[in-house]
């Protein structure tokens, strides 16, 4: 038996058929195109939104710092003045610490610039971080009474010898210090240390990193 020939007819509605769903694309692909933006964007806002509250508490972008000169960061001048490992048997020490530990100390001069105030400088953190990543933080309990000169332990006010408070002014070095209590034996040039403005928009989830 052989097949019956298609006919006219039939060939118009099968063309029929298949022109309303070409057309229909033709005349939603602006829609489609708005709405595949509109989603993109719906995943893509809440993520910016939380990587910033995320770099406000935790800054992960480093700032290099100029070892031998000023470096500008967060409305200020900074400068690494000195860096110092202190053992548990040197006299400056005027509380315990155990034996496998030792203090590093860091000194530090800022110069604020105009408008900056003395409460943004004084939320910075220090930080100390080594090549295998472990960090360690300024003071602690474990960090015993250090004699000598007193600084200020933040960074834009504080208390002298005579316990008077100084604060840090636009266009004169304020000297402060930053101590750590770290595991004995280790060496200052294979150590990070880190001034952070943690909650800050004005750093952008930026800190400042200096080599030792």
């Amino acid at each position: 038996m052989s097949a019956t020939p298609m006919t006219s007819t039939d060939d118009t509605a099968a063309a029929s058929t298949a022109t309303p769903a070409a057309g229909w694309w033709r005349r939603n692909a602006g829609w489609l195109a708005g709405t595949a933006v509109l989603g993109a964007l719906a995943l893509w806002l809440p993520y910016r939104d939380a990587l910033r509250q995320y770099r406000l508490f935790n800054p992960s972008i480093a700032v290099a710092a100029d070892r031998h000169d000023w470096t500008a960061f967060a409305g200020a001048r900074w400068k690494l003045v000195a860096a110092e490992s202190v053992p548990a048997r040197d006299p400056r020490l005027r509380g315990p610490l155990r034996k496998d530990a030792e203090v590093v100390l860091l000194r530090y001069e800022v110069i604020p610039d105009s408008g900056t105030k003395t409460a943004d400088l004084d939320a910075c953190r220090g930080a100390i971080v080594d090549a295998q990543g472990r960090r360690w933080e300024t003071g602690g309990a474990a960090l015993p009474r250090l004699s000598g000169p007193r600084l200020p332990e933040t960074c834009g006010s504080g208390y002298d010898d005579a316990f008077k408070q100084v604060l840090a002014v636009p266009g004169r070095p304020f000297a402060f210090q930053h101590a750590f209590v770290l595991p004995r034996g280790q060496r200052l040039g294979e150590l990070r240390a880190r001034i952070e403005m943690k909650n800050s928009e004005k750093v952008g989830g930026r800190y400042l990193e200096f080599a030792l």
